[in-house]
């Protein structure tokens, strides 16, 4: 079983994490003034962003550092 962190794994995750992003925000314009679950839904989107911060830096030291040693 393979499980390198490639960076098309990387956007995989981004991907996945961006769509499920939009769902909770879609889910909180739609779900009226409920402000418990509007309150958990804004942690869950904020997890989510700092993920997909964390998965973008990732990804862009790995490639700086793949065109250093192809230089």
């Amino acid at each position: 079983m393979n499980t390198d962190i490639t960076e098309q794994y990387l956007n995989k995750v981004y991907e996945d994490l961006s769509k499920e992003q939009m769902k909770l925000m879609s889910d909180m314009k739609s779900g009226g003034n409920e402000l418990q679950k509007d309150k958990d839904i804004i942690k869950q989107i904020t997890s989510i962003n700092a993920l997909t911060l964390g998965i973008m830096k990732l990804r862009n030291i790995r490639k700086q550092i793949a065109e250093k040693i192809n230089l």
